[in-house]
């Protein structure tokens, strides 16, 4: 590829010279054979002049470095020879200046240069103040084309995301110059100021125009403290996006942060973090990990309203958590359920306050009054006897939608990952109340398996993180703000914990003889009144049951061409009952 550039030409016609047009890697070559001559020296046979004689002599070949790189002929040449001197490697200032015979006043004259190269991430500076190509750039000279820095603007927020990751693996793998990334950074935000990530950064103050730097020689390093430090809580704040974004990492402490700042600098935040003094704390950016429902002071992360808000154009928070799946009120199915007394007087208070309006004006009360206004239920009692299928109705009749928590999904053999999960399952629904104009209903089924009595002086693992995920759920129920149903067959296995923190809580008994006689009638409705009391008064039956007989009636019908007889039911109800010793039948659990 022919490196062609206007003024190039204009030159040379100037100077009545015919152009012979070379490649950008033969205009390379002859730079730095130019500029090569032998010297005795222990480790290496050659030396690179840099000097007037070589920018006047190669000044065609210069000039079409530096048209095809934007830079300078003088930085063209330092460029040439850099690159010949790394050889695709990393190499020190004294590397450098001892190719370059220079010593290190001279060198000192160069960093101007050199940081203007860096800015086009033609160089790169890497670990102990080493200096190196990137690779990207010789691949592209490989092929005889220039490297062009890949503009800043119109990015959208993952575009920046990606690249914030990109600068920090450098960082902990110590190939990149702090000052240079976060400089990289800020102009990244400056120059999108439409993204979700900029414009929660200049809600919170963390970044302003006037805080990028011009970046052109060390004058910037002599900003007074509180730039330095303001330009320090920038970095904090890019490195929790960067962890957030690319660990699904929300709980971070000082040590996951080492690599990105110098000694003197961590040592400050850290001081002023715990005096709680950091802007990022004062501003809501950050805030403690809760563990255990309490607030550990050493581990933080961004606050939820921060991430939503950064990741507004992106997605929003990254969804991690355990939550099978939406049920929407308008597809549930209408179902005819029957309760003995208590049950159906407490159901229909429930679906009473439920409703759109009562629900609004109960919770405005509650709060003015100073209370707590989550809304808590818990439905226990033996199997089959409607519990889950309650909610289902309940949501359906009040235009509710349902959030079921995967119960199985919360827990994890990875240390520490059970706690995250069930965290991350309130803090989605928290943001689903927040966007929908109806209240959904959080409902955990079969709780017993997460909500079970916690253990005294657990020793093991899985007992305190059984502890830890239940002391999460206690909290969490004490600040909801939303409606949370759990169901439940082994009520005696909940904590009194638990217990005090339901608001309403339902038994659902074995329905009694009558309700069974409603129930077999509204399942199957050519019954008779007489053979639904027989049915109702011979098996002990709960609702779960009975439809078990119905669909087996069903499945029976379609493979006969007949509908079963009564004495066929009777057969289908033995069959039921599983058999207990001395053949006493014992129901099962669905």
């Amino acid at each position: 590829m022919l490196a062609e550039n206007g003024q190039v030409a204009a030159l040379a016609k100037e100077l009545g010279l015919e152009l012979q047009q070379k490649t950008l890697l033969e205009c390379f070559e002859e730079v730095v054979n130019y500029s090569r001559k032998e010297v005795p020296y222990r480790d290496f046979n050659c030396a690179y002049a840099f000097n007037e004689d070589l920018l006047t002599s190669m000044h065609m070949e210069l000039a079409q470095i530096a048209d095809a790189y934007g830079i300078t002929e003088r930085q063209a040449a330092l460029f040439a020879i850099i690159i010949e001197i790394c050889e695709g490697d990393e190499v020190t200032k004294k590397d450098i200046s001892d190719r370059m015979q220079a010593n290190f006043v001279t060198y000192l004259t160069y960093e101007r240069d050199f940081i203007e190269l860096e800015k086009k991430c033609l160089l790169q500076r890497c670990r102990w103040g080493r200096i190196r190509v990137p690779v990207e750039v010789t691949d592209c000279l490989r092929e005889s084309r220039a490297y062009r820095k890949p503009p800043c603007e119109n990015l959208s927020t993952l575009a920046i995301l990606s690249r914030i990751s990109k600068y920090m693996k450098a960082l902990e793998n110590e190939e990149y110059d702090r000052r240079m990334v976060i400089d990289e950074i800020d102009y990244m935000m400056i120059a999108n100021p439409q993204t979700g990530i900029a414009k929660t950064m200049d809600k919170y103050g963390i970044l302003k125009r006037g805080d990028v730097r011009t970046g052109t020689d060390d004058e910037e390093d002599d900003r007074d403290f509180t730039d330095s430090m303001l330009r320090c809580e920038r970095m904090l704040f890019y490195a929790l996006c960067y962890r957030y974004h690319e660990h699904d990492d929300d709980d971070c402490g000082w040590w996951d942060f080492h690599n990105y700042f110098k000694e003197d600098d961590m040592d400050y935040l850290k001081d002023k973090y715990q005096e709680e003094g950091l802007g990022l704390q004062e501003k809501g950016v950050i805030e403690y990990v809760n563990v255990d429902g309490m607030a550990v002071k050493d581990r933080f992360h961004l606050t939820d309203e921060v991430k939503e808000q950064m990741l507004a154009d992106a997605g929003g928070l990254h969804d991690r958590t355990p939550l099978s799946g939406l049920i929407r009120s308008d597809s549930i199915v209408q179902k005819d359920l029957f309760y003995d007394e208590s049950a159906e007087r407490q159901i229909m208070t429930l679906e009473s306050i439920l409703s759109q309006d009562r629900f609004k004006r109960v919770c405005a009360s509650l709060k003015e009054k100073g209370l707590r206004t989550g809304f808590t239920c818990l439905f226990y009692g033996s199997p089959g006897t409607g519990k889950t299928e309650t909610v289902y109705q309940l949501a359906r009749r009040t235009g509710r939608d349902i959030i079921t928590a995967d119960v199985t999904k919360v827990k994890s053999f990875w240390v520490g990952e059970s706690e995250k999960n069930i965290k991350n399952l309130f803090s989605k629904y928290k943001r689903c109340v927040k966007e929908s104009k109806i209240t959904p209903i959080l409902l955990f089924n079969e709780a017993d398996a997460i909500f079970g009595i916690r253990r005294e002086g657990a020793d093991e693992a899985v007992d305190k993180m059984e502890n830890s995920i239940q002391n999460i759920i206690l909290q969490e129920m004490e600040d909801l703000q939303g409606i949370l149903i759990a169901t439940t067959n082994l009520s005696q296995n909940l904590d009194k914990a638990f217990e005090r923190r339901f608001l309403y809580k339902v038994h659902f008994e074995n329905p009694s003889a009558s309700v069974k006689s409603k129930i077999w009638t509204s399942m199957i409705p050519d019954l008779t009144q007489e053979q639904a009391g027989v049915l109702s008064g011979r098996f002990d039956f709960s609702g779960g049951q009975i439809e078990n007989i119905t669909r087996k009636k069903t499945v029976q019908a379609i493979l006969s061409g007949a509908e079963p007889r009564f004495e066929d039911l009777l057969a289908f109800c033995e069959d039921e009952a599983i058999q207990g010793p001395g053949g006493i039948g014992s129901k099962i659990g669905f």
